[in-house]
């Protein structure tokens, strides 16, 4: 059972990556002949008690719908991080592995797998959740070797106002894939953003991308210029992401670079990445 160290770690740092306003309208009271008991006391309780509604009307946290949290999927990355993190805590058993060759044909080597517990643990999750084992992780150069490798739609689309640069990434056998890019975006000022876009397919065990714990961020729902409803995540310390979700697939957005500082989840540029991207054009 003993893998290759470094291609385990190798392995580990593909898979690594680590989404309501108040208003308040102005009231006029019109003075008329027949209006004369209302007193100026009343007015002031009138206004006391529109300020008092307004207080009490906070914006609520909202948490991506429970298609997404409660999705075998999710469950699955959640269950396997627990495991993991209480596994092998002083690394002994990894040393133990050593440096033997990862046998042809491996199907636990997507998963930096490198003990007999860590595959029966990967076997038992699967069998729980209806799951299978990603398969096949090859690296892409170019945009449109992932269109023809995947068969999605082009999701990318530039426009007047968007330019898009996709750098790298791998897919797997069943379309799941991750890509690093940039956009250039042009609004009421104009940033360049880095970012991580993470196609998740439903039906696979996929140990990276989903890993959230929502109770660390501040969430919005958003709709986007083509009509695609999307989550805005955003939190201390932490990326923000954009999560959606269509037919076939969940995806994920970990943002890099310019962004990476943005704690509030109504910034306009969120809403200007979450718009350059076509969802729909991912089954």
């Amino acid at each position: 059972m003993k893998q290759r160290t470094a291609m385990v770690l190798v392995i580990g740092l593909l898979m690594a990556m680590s989404l309501t306003a108040c208003q308040q309208s102005e009231g006029e009271v019109v003075a008329d002949s027949g209006q004369t008991e209302e007193t100026a006391e009343e007015a002031e309780n009138e206004t006391d008690t529109s300020e008092t509604e307004q207080e009490a009307v906070q914006p609520e946290q909202i948490t991506p719908e429970l298609s997404f949290i409660d999705s075998p999927e999710f469950q699955a990355c959640a269950e396997w991080n627990d495991f993991e993190e209480g596994y092998d805590t002083d690394g002994a058993i990894l040393a133990e592995a050593g440096n033997e060759s990862i046998a042809a044909g491996y199907k636990y080597v997507e998963y930096f797998c490198y003990s007999k517990e860590m595959e029966d643990k990967i076997d038992e999750i699967c069998e729980k959740y209806g799951l299978i084992l990603l398969s096949g992780c090859q690296i892409i150069d170019t945009y449109s070797d992932l269109l023809s490798g995947t068969g999605v739609g082009d999701f990318c689309k530039d426009s007047e106002n968007v330019k898009h640069n996709v750098v790298w990434g791998y897919l797997y056998d069943d379309g799941t894939f991750m890509i690093e890019g940039n956009v250039t975006l042009a609004g009421s000022s104009i940033c360049e953003v880095d970012y991580q876009f993470a196609r998740v397919v439903k039906g696979t065990f996929t140990t990276a991308y989903m890993n959230l714990d929502f109770s660390e961020y501040s969430t919005r729902a958003y709709t986007t210029k083509e009509g695609e409803n999307v989550f805005i995540l955003c939190g201390v310390d932490k990326h923000p992401k954009i999560i959606a979700e269509t037919e076939k697939s969940f995806i994920i957005i970990n943002v890099l670079g310019d962004l990476s500082d943005i704690s509030d989840v109504n910034d306009e540029r969120l809403e200007m990445l979450a718009d350059a991207f076509d969802f729909a054009a991912i089954p």
